[in-house]
């Protein structure tokens, strides 16, 4: 069974599809839309020119057909005897007769069945339907009930119909809903109701994006693990226990070699999205962001330190090492749209990343302009953001040195959180000129500290 099963259940046009598709997108897990199973069956029978009222016969078709559901993004994909029908199940046709499938019980208890087997397959899985946190999913680990006022699900269902050309008034599609409603109350196999344990989420007033959010904070709150607030699975867990024990050497290692001087570790969240923005010294700043701070973090590294070409293992022992402590490759050089995608999706996963935005270290130790691109990361991972200034350690490793000088002092100052709100309000390039700009300033109230002279920015 998956690692961590959420279940949306509630009437239709409550939301609860568009819901749980969004959550499963943040938390990466997998969307099983127990809607399109039914749907699939009833497809069948249409195809098979069957009484849609013989339970014996849908049963039949189920039996005869090989039907396959599989996990693709935020989508399930839905074949029949190895045809894609993702699309065809969504006709009128199929949707007017779905009922049928849906309360027969013998096609319930075996779909039901096939539900469960979806789960063995997958790490994290977030399920909607009628009955999944009462029949399919008795024990798991968290469920919701959406509900929304009868006259607003119907205009949500009249906004559907019409993005498909279909135009029917709104009496119509409330005469319909409550048909509907009555006819999932009332059969006798998985009936519609809320589980005795589901947290009942009214969505009449609110977008799909605001349930959203609301939902992900619950189910993150609900797992309170390694520090991210996230369901590590056992499959994660030795990887994170190696972070963390590599975070120590580190730690150990840089106290023992240089003086280091930390500053506002309070400012850094302790949990949600969050993206460390940092000044680039030396080639020990990663490990300077990142020892001082609770929460696990995701860091970057250009792509020729993993691999000595395509598709080669990571080459060396430093290739496997930063391989190992949650590094993602960069191409250098260019939009790396792939690796953009996995900075998103760690951030909407809860976890952090620290980013370098100067994109090369410092020639001469001064802070360079930004560059605005990682303002959309941040965006749209839904991050707060921290600043992070670095200071002392060209003094101890320049770029033009193949060796760092031990004993040095090195001060690592972590500035006020910028909250996601905040974020979303600037441009990138207003975001980026902020943080250059407060960066700068952090970084010569250091060195005035320190005695030493400050940069001049002017």
């Amino acid at each position: 069974m998956a690692n961590l099963i959420v279940t949306i259940d509630g009437p239709a046009a409550s939301g609860k599809s568009t819901v749980a598709r969004l959550l499963a997108e943040r938390l990466g897990a997998s969307f099983l839309d127990t809607g399109a199973m039914y749907r699939a069956v009833t497809l069948a029978a249409i195809q098979a020119g069957i009484d849609m009222s013989d339970e014996d016969e849908l049963l039949g078709v189920l039996d005869k057909r090989k039907f396959q559901f599989a996990a693709k993004k935020s989508r399930m994909v839905v074949s029949i005897d190895g045809v894609d029908v993702t699309e065809q199940i969504r006709q009128p046709e199929v949707t007017t007769n779905a009922k049928y499938a849906a309360c027969a019980p013998k096609v319930r208890e075996k779909l039901v069945e096939m539900q469960r087997q979806f789960a063995v397959g997958e790490d994290k899985i977030v399920t909607e339907g009628r009955d999944q946190g009462t029949v399919a999913f008795p024990n798991a680990d968290i469920k919701f009930y959406l509900i929304a006022e009868k006259i607003e699900r119907a205009r949500r269902r009249q906004a559907e119909l019409k993005a498909c050309g279909r135009d029917e008034s709104l009496e119509q599609i409330r005469s319909a809903i409550e048909e509907r409603d009555g006819s999932d109350r009332s059969r006798a196999v998985g009936p519609l109701a809320p589980a005795t344990d589901a947290v009942v989420i009214d969505t009449t007033d609110s977008s799909a994006e605001e349930v959203v959010e609301k939902l992900c904070k619950m189910v993150i709150g609900k797992w309170k693990l390694v520090n991210c607030k996230l369901p590590i699975t056992n499959h994660q867990l030795p990887k994170m226990i190696w972070f963390r024990f590599a975070r120590w050497l580190c730690k150990v290692f840089c106290e023992t070699v240089f003086r280091l001087h930390p500053a506002g570790r309070e400012n850094v969240p302790e949990e949600g999205p969050l993206v460390l923005i940092s000044n680039h010294q030396s080639l020990l700043d990663p490990v300077l962001c990142g020892i001082f701070v609770k929460r696990p973090l995701y860091f970057l590294a250009r792509d020729s330190l993993f691999r000595a070409r395509l598709g080669a293992k990571p080459r060396g022992l430093f290739g496997r090492l930063i391989a190992s402590v949650n590094t993602i490759p960069v191409k250098r050089g260019t939009a790396d749209l792939a690796a953009m995608k996995t900075i998103i999706e760690k951030l909407r996963q809860g976890w952090g990343v620290c980013l370098f935005p100067e994109a090369t270290r410092s020639s001469d130790g001064k802070i360079t302009p930004f560059k605005p691109g990682f303002g959309l990361l941040c965006r749209r991972g839904g991050a707060a953001v921290v600043p992070v200034v670095i200071d002392g350690a060209f003094e101890c490793w320049p770029r033009h040195k193949k060796l760092f000088s031990p004993g040095g002092r090195i001060d690592v100052c972590y500035g006020k959180c910028i909250s996601a709100d905040e974020v979303k309000k600037m441009s990138d390039r207003k975001l980026a000129e902020h943080l250059t700009e407060t960066l700068r300033r952090m970084q010569n109230d250091c060195r005035v500290k320190q005695g030493k002279k400050p940069y001049d920015y002017e």
